[in-house]
């Protein structure tokens, strides 16, 4: 289990980058990801990975009956808790959600299914705690962004323009398995999955599809940050919603 978040270097950055208002969380992944949700009204939530707690505080204004978000992370915690109105957040990796065994309409997580080893069992667990009916709504980084293997585990510009025209290398797709990769900080551990992984674990512990999304940029957002038009040609984030038979 990896708990990046709790180096202070890296969390730093991390502030600093989430405090802008121009980032790629707010302009592309946020929208995207709140226009795949279900009415939350009256429901119990479970957030994964749920940082410093955005969604789980828009989850209770939303009228969700009972909220809780789980993160490994202590720094990410303490910020949630000092905004905390009638949220539980328990300080738990993902990895140990067979230690819940409380039951959820609805089970959400935003950009950190990549950080988990054992993809398999995870999506168990959150079988396990879903109701029958229940559903299961994650973004995560895109597997076309998480394939590109750095042979020296180092961040490499793996894109080229030519003629206006931006051009992206991929390589090592259906290579599954772990990345190292220099983001705020050297070393951060990734798990990188192809669409067939992702689609058919979820399968097979009896999740229907009901909607995949990938990443786009709306004319607003390239007006802010134009290289987001970009998104056009690698998407950044892989977005699914799924419903437990």
């Amino acid at each position: 289990m990896q708990n990046i978040y709790d180096n202070k270097v890296f969390f730093k950055e991390y502030e600093e980058m989430r405090s802008k208002d121009i980032n790629a969380n707010k302009l592309i992944e946020q929208p995207i990801f709140n226009s795949m949700l279900p009415m939350l009204r009256g429901k119990r939530i479970l957030d994964l990975g749920c940082g410093t707690g955005e969604f789980c505080r828009l989850a209770k204004s939303e009228g969700a009956s009972f909220v809780m978000g789980i993160d490994c992370s202590k720094n990410m915690l303490n910020v949630a808790k000092n905004c905390n109105d009638g949220i539980t957040y328990l300080n738990l990796p993902m990895e140990n959600l067979g230690k819940l065994n409380d039951k959820f309409d609805i089970v959400t997580s935003s950009l950190a299914f990549h950080y988990v080893e054992d993809f398999d069992k995870l999506i168990g667990d959150i079988s396990k705690l879903l109701i029958s009916g229940g559903e299961l709504i994650f973004s995560q980084e895109h597997p076309v962004a998480t394939a590109f293997k750095s042979p020296k585990n180092e961040r490499i510009d793996n894109k080229i323009d030519i003629h206006g025209k931006r051009y992206y290398l991929l390589s090592d797709y259906n290579n599954i398995g772990k990345r190292v990769v220099k983001w705020n900080v050297s070393g951060v551990i990734k798990y990188h999955r192809n669409f067939s992984e992702i689609i058919n674990t979820l399968i097979r512990h009896g999740f229907i599809i009901t909607k995949v999304m990938e990443s786009y940029a709306d004319e607003e957002a390239i007006k802010k940050e134009p290289k987001y038009a970009y998104q056009n040609d690698r998407p950044y984030f892989l977005f699914i919603s799924a419903k437990k038979s």
